[in-house]
């Protein structure tokens, strides 16, 4: 599915103007939620790190939820296991949180599906890595 106009318009601004939250982010060097975390920043992007165990991030804070980290968040990016995706799409406001981002392995079937439904834009199973070349 293509990327919507909102969606695409998001990342055709000023990184420094975009906010996104990225639930997963890590410690380990080897996963996504850190290669993604450092492709970001390099790109400029203004990226809030998620990760309940809040361990700092090459001296960044990380947030336990999204809902700590500060507002406005226009884009909350997701690499989490899909039970994991499903428990934050159900507790998150669609209107707080317009735009969810599921990264490959985040979601099956039944998670796109929810994502679609509770939100007015979810990019599913596009690398925000790629898209933001």
């Amino acid at each position: 599915m293509p990327i919507d106009a909102t969606v695409r318009a998001l990342l055709e601004r000023d990184p420094e103007d975009v906010h996104v939250a990225l639930v997963g982010a890590s410690t380990n060097t080897s996963k996504y939620g850190n290669i993604i975390l450092k492709d970001l920043l390099r790109k400029k992007f203004v990226v809030h790190p998620i990760n309940p165990n809040r361990e700092p991030i090459d001296g960044r804070d990380v947030h336990a939820t999204v809902e700590e980290a500060p507002d406005p968040i226009h884009i909350v990016n997701v690499v989490i296991p899909p039970p994991a995706t499903k428990a934050l799409l159900e507790s998150l406001d669609p209107k707080r949180y317009p735009v969810v981002w599921l990264q490959p392995g985040s979601f099956d079937s039944a998670v796109a599906t929810l994502a679609r439904e509770r939100f007015a834009h979810a990019v599913i199973g596009d690398c925000i890595m790629v898209e933001t070349r």
